[in-house]
């Protein structure tokens, strides 16, 4: 996992991210939002004001006027409105601004090499998109209250400056001293909190390992105690950072309170010895620093969430610069493909290398020159590890050769026109993943569909409704059936099967070698085809063997 390091770029206190989430776009403002949240304070220390106006009438045995219920009366309407209204919009420009960025995400991702994805990982790419804007956007509520409660602050320090001009000039200074060094403390909690979500990471993956290997771990008691064991471990250190960061946000919380009883001790003991000042005044200063005690409150118990958040976008924003570095020019969706009425295709001098994070070779293939023409049929053989899946991958364009080039009808396949290229094949891979839904195939007719799924002989077993499958839990040879009937749909020029038949039984291996295979050569279509199915090797036009890295046909090395 990547996070564990992303915590060291903490230290250096990254861009504030949260900011850079609402930044302005070109016709929008958050201007009338500011201005609803301000009011809301306004209105909240108006109501501190009135308090105590209120209080100093009861307490000289005045009647209380009804001018001055009346005007409480609209203050409180005032404020309530306002704080609605506040929160409302601020939530709706929010939620646009996340969804703007899912979306901006979500759209590289789709655009991203193949390399860039494997390399990043689903669970990363999961958490950026959801799991992080999720948590700043069901704390929404709580970011908004603590602006809110800023402007309260500030209208509170107004107040008391209209009471008393040094009593002010001491509160404030107080509370900015406080304040500051709150902060000063919450930033270096922050490294510490960005180091507890690397170790969450270390334990997600190791529970990860629970399922994705449940069935080795059962079969191997020593292996199922072992990893438990690393899983307890894991546990373990992640507790004691939560505690340490735990104990550290208390004793920040602790002082915070206490500065804050500190600051009125000061008012009600230390004020009247400097200065003079009637009782009703220290009275009104001291009800207008309680009332701050809230708002203060609010203010550093968001700092907590606005650091996750923080943490949380700065991940979400480091995805996103990955994926600009990796992204590739060309449409993605070309209305029509050039090479949509190829004759033959040439691979010259292909080569590509998977590396680790240091650069290091970690294998590679080629370099081998392979022809392919139109309506042939070639079978690709070779041991585990010997780079038939990597070679599929870079003749379907999913990955780019390092070195090399691809030629349709001598027109060169570029980082350009790569989509229009890849627009010529329907594969399916070992690991390929079936879609409820046959996503651009809206107009299909369901008849057709059904037809294909008693081909299939998944009659009964699964059934086409509402432009979906009906269900997919089904087993691996019979989901690979499933997966052959969304490809036949997609009607594409080239046809790349990666060990299609390996979870089949013999019956439907003869359907597949037999029928398949032949019918779609007779439509013109060309296909590709990994298999270790020997007794079918007569039905091709040629065979292709590959060898770590290295290919060769039965007429010699290509």
């Amino acid at each position: 996992m990547s996070r564990p390091s992303k915590s060291n770029a903490s230290k250096s206190r990254q861009p504030m991210y949260l900011l850079q989430l609402l930044e302005i776009k070109r016709g929008v403002t958050i201007k009338g939002i500011i201005l609803v949240t301000s009011l809301a304070g306004l209105g909240n220390a108006s109501l501190i004001g009135l308090i105590n106006e209120a209080a100093e009438q009861a307490v000289s045995d005045k009647p209380l006027s009804m001018s001055l219920g009346f005007v409480y009366i609209c203050a409180f309407a005032f404020f309530y409105i306002a704080n609605r209204a506040s929160l409302k919009q601020a939530n709706g420009y929010l939620q646009e601004r996340l969804g703007a960025l899912r979306q901006r995400i979500v759209g590289k991702i789709r655009k991203a090499p193949l390399r860039t994805i494997e390399t990043v990982g689903h669970g990363e790419l999961f958490a950026a998109v959801a799991q992080e804007t999720n948590h700043l956007s069901q704390n929404l509520p709580l970011f908004v209250s603590a602006i809110q409660s800023a402007f309260l602050l500030v209208f509170c320090m107004l107040y008391i400056a209209t009471l008393s001009l040094p009593s002010f000039v001491i509160v404030t200074t107080l509370l900015a001293w406080g304040l500051w060094i709150f902060w000063r403390r919450r930033v270096a909690l922050n490294i510490l909190l960005a180091k507890v979500y690397g170790y969450e990471a270390v334990m997600l993956d190791t529970m990860e390992s629970f399922t994705a290997g449940f069935q080795e771990i059962r079969l191997n008691a020593d292996k199922n105690d072992g990893l438990f064991r690393q899983f307890t471990h894991v546990v373990d250190e992640l507790e004691n950072e939560v505690v340490g960061v735990a104990g550290r946000w208390v004793v920040l919380l602790q002082f915070s309170n206490a500065f804050l009883y500190a600051l009125v001790g000061v008012v009600i003991f230390v004020l009247p010895m400097f200065f003079d000042a009637s009782t009703d005044v220290i009275y009104k200063i001291v009800a207008a620093v309680i009332f701050a005690i809230g708002p203060v409150t609010a203010i550093t118990a968001a700092t907590h969430l606005y650091a996750k958040a923080e943490i949380g976008l700065g991940h979400v924003y480091q995805l996103e610069t990955r994926l600009d570095a990796a992204a590739q020019t060309g449409a993605l969706e070309p209305e029509t493909s050039r090479f949509i009425v190829f004759n033959q295709i040439d691979f010259e001098k292909i080569s590509f290398s998977y590396l680790d994070p240091d650069g290091k070779i970690l294998f590679s293939t080629g370099p081998w020159n392979l022809q392919l023409k139109r309506g042939e049929v070639v079978f690709f053989v070779g041991g585990n590890g010997s780079g038939k899946s990597t070679a599929m991958k870079l003749m379907s364009g999913l990955y780019l050769p390092d070195s090399g080039r691809i030629a349709v009808d001598g027109a060169e396949v570029t980082e350009e026109s790569a989509q229009e290229y890849r627009e010529l094949f329907s594969a399916i891979f070992p690991d390929f993943h079936l879609f409820h839904q046959l996503h651009g195939l809206g107009d299909i007719d369901p008849a057709q569909v059904t037809e294909l799924i008693e081909r299939m002989e998944l009659t009964g077993k699964v059934s086409f409704e509402n432009g979906r499958f009906s269900t997919l839990d089904l087993s691996t040879g019979q989901r690979k059936r499933l997966a052959m009937i969304a490809s036949l749909l997609e009607d594409r020029e080239i046809y790349l099967f990666d060990e299609w038949a390996a979870d089949q039984d013999s019956h439907f291996r003869e359907i597949f070698y037999d029928e398949i295979l032949p019918t779609l050569k007779e439509q013109g279509k060309t296909i590709i085809a990994v298999t270790h199915d020997d007794r079918y090797w007569s039905r091709c036009d040629r065979r292709v063997m590959l060898d770590l890295g290295a290919m060769t046909t039965a007429e010699g090395k290509v």
